[in-house]
């Protein structure tokens, strides 16, 4: 079963970890006002209200899942399933919007593009001298003159 209900204590932060409340609204910008469930019309029409709310997809699933639980808490089922319902709706919706998300992992690889790998010849100086020109390392200096580069 379900975590017991922690109220809020006196004097404790609003969205703090250490309390759980159904009832209370901690982010009243956010809320999508009058939700209800006293029967299934006034359901209904608050998951026409949650749909046609400017909310964000994941903001509507929160609203309908908050009034669902209520509903179920206070033992009205069929309200709860009308927001059951809407909430199953939704998980439809968010799997088709997954599958179409657009991933880093989509993005082609340069090297196996027509583009082909990225080759930067580096000269590896030593930036330990301050001042003038930084020279180049004794051990590639001397590689790059047995090779016969630059």
């Amino acid at each position: 079963m379900a975590d017991k209900r922690i109220p809020r204590k006196k004097g404790q932060p609003a969205n703090s970890k250490k309390h759980s409340d159904l009832y209370t609204d901690e982010n009243p910008k956010g809320t999508i006002h009058g939700l209800g469930f006293k029967d299934v019309a006034t359901a209904k029409a608050s998951v026409a209200k949650i749909k046609g709310s400017s909310r964000s997809h994941a903001h509507k699933i929160q609203a309908a899942i908050a009034m669902e639980q209520r509903a179920r808490v206070m033992g009205k089922t069929a309200e709860a399933a009308v927001y059951r319902k809407f909430i199953n709706a939704m998980k439809k919706k968010t799997k088709a919007m997954r599958k179409e998300m657009v991933t880093t992992a989509n993005i082609p690889n340069p090297a196996d593009t027509a583009m082909g790998p990225r080759f930067s010849p580096r000269t590896v100086h030593d930036r330990r001298k301050k001042k003038g020109r930084p020279l180049l390392l004794k051990r590639f200096r001397d590689y790059y003159q047995e090779k016969g580069i630059g």
